[in-house]
């Protein structure tokens, strides 16, 4: 009986590790996505966007604050991904270049929002 009990005690903190570590891991990437959110979409939304400095250092700045804990958790090419596309969102806001920053920030953006997917408890993560 001891050892049933024992069991289900693993069982039961096991379970609250995963759920804690899910919620949290999804609520850094809201934080992520919330800045991204903030930023130019379009070409046109670059061009005319006035200060978006403070916007992209904050994203990338959270981005690489976050990136050791998410990688406990996370796949890899999920990582890499999302990864890539922060360094061309980077490279191209430097350069200037509207169209470029645009396509790497929609890259960034669906690559959270596959990251918040496969880390959340959701239906879709599991299978």
């Amino acid at each position: 009986m001891k050892s049933f009990i024992f069991a289900v005690c693993l069982l039961l903190t096991v379970g609250l590790f995963v759920t804690v570590n899910a919620f949290h891991t999804v609520y850094r990437i809201d934080i992520l996505l919330e800045i991204a959110n903030q930023l130019p979409k379009t070409e046109a939304e670059f061009e005319n966007a006035a200060d978006i400095d403070e916007a992209v250092f904050s994203l990338i700045s959270r981005w690489d604050k976050e990136i050791p804990f998410i990688v406990c958790t996370a796949g890899y090419g999920n990582i890499n991904r999302c990864d890539e596309a922060i360094g061309a969102l980077a490279v191209h806001f430097q350069n200037q270049s509207g169209a470029e920053f645009a396509v790497a920030l929609s890259e960034f953006c669906d690559g959270l929002k596959r990251l918040r997917i496969l880390e959340g408890i959701h239906p879709e993560g599991i299978f």
